[in-house]
């Protein structure tokens, strides 16, 4: 990820090469690059890809990587205030944005690691990548007066929106839905189109993302309200059999193992997950299991049969049933774009 670049009028830039140079960077301004390679001169390839950074509209910027980083570096720049949504498929950056550090990292098969990230005022900027790698994400970036005039007509309660903006450097962590996961790839891999709809194209999936995001912040602080009512001790519960779910979502479940690896019996977990999550722990590994499903089916990375299985129908028909009831089309529709 790298903060928002200024032009002379104070409008961010568009950047498109296939390579880009250490030269090329230190000419944007107000960034300074080290790296542990000693041998970096001015002409070496920083990254070689498909890359963009762009204001689509004043407040609302874009920046897309789809690049192979050839060294190890870090760039050191300033970064203005506003919401910045991050949306990591490859590659692991590590971020300090003031004194606080941030990492991110790609997720396997296919899943894509997101957050929010709130500044309230500028901040200085450290971008590091540690190794050679490949590098695909997304941040989608706004000003707060972007969201005063547009995102904030669009919440339900834009007092709570409003309130988020005071807390600095707040980092919110979330899953996102097939939906915004299917707008992250069309950004990266966008369908052919007239170049008069370029913008129109990039700036509707940009905005149908920062509106998702607000929505997931939202969702997760009604939650967090909600689960004021759990204990130190249950939240603990929670996250373990949490995490012991996503690391297991291809084997076999039951409400046994997961409760005895969160160490609490099973009825005292299935209310938690009532509770905590409004649903039975059933309904949220059924539905992990079917957004993991979506999201490799979208990526083209296995077939509707292999699909089924890791999502745990044995029964192909079942599959096709239930991904239609929680995503509105068939799989094969996943897989051949029709969710774009």
């Amino acid at each position: 990820m790298t903060a928002r670049d200024r032009g002379s009028d104070g409008h961010a830039t568009q950047v498109s090469r296939k390579r880009l140079r250490v030269r090329d960077l230190l000419e944007r301004g107000q960034i300074t690059l080290d790296s542990p390679d000693d041998r970096l001169s001015p002409e070496d390839t920083l990254l070689a890809g498909e890359f963009l950074h762009e204001e689509l509209r004043r407040g609302l910027v874009l920046h897309v990587s789809d690049v192979f980083e050839e060294h190890a570096f870090t760039a050191t720049s300033w970064m203005q205030e506003g919401l910045s949504c991050i949306f990591f498929l490859d590659g692991a950056v590590d971020l300090r944005i003031g004194d606080r550090p941030f990492a991110f990292q790609g997720g396997p098969q296919g899943v894509i690691n997101s957050a929010a990230i709130m500044t309230t005022r500028p901040e200085s900027f450290e971008r590091s990548s540690r190794t050679p790698q490949r590098l695909r994400h997304v941040v989608v970036s706004v000003s707060p007066e972007w969201l005063n005039l547009d995102a904030m007509a669009a919440t339900s309660d834009s007092g709570n929106v409003a309130r988020l903006f005071k807390d600095h450097l707040t980092d919110h962590r979330w899953s996102p839905p097939p939906r915004v996961a299917e707008l992250v790839r069309q950004l990266i891999s966008p369908s052919v189109f007239l170049p008069e709809l370029r913008s129109l194209y990039l700036e509707g999936r940009a905005v149908e993302i920062v509106s998702e995001t607000l929505a997931a912040i939202m969702h997760s602080e009604t939650r967090a309200n909600d689960s004021e009512i759990l204990t130190r001790k249950d939240k603990l519960h929670l996250a373990r059999a949490k995490e012991f779910i996503g690391a297991n979502l291809a084997g076999s479940l039951s409400v046994e193992v997961i409760a005895r690896e969160a160490g609490i019996n099973a009825s005292g977990l299935q209310r938690l997950f009532r509770l905590s999550e409004h649903q039975s722990l059933f309904e949220y590994v059924r539905n992990r299991r079917l957004e993991r499903a979506f999201a490799i089916l979208a990526a083209g990375e296995c077939t509707v049969h292999d699909a089924s299985l890791l999502a745990g129908y044995s029964n192909p028909a079942n599959f096709a049933t239930a991904f239609r009831r929680q995503f509105g089309m068939a799989p094969r529709e996943a897989m051949s774009g029709r969710a774009r």
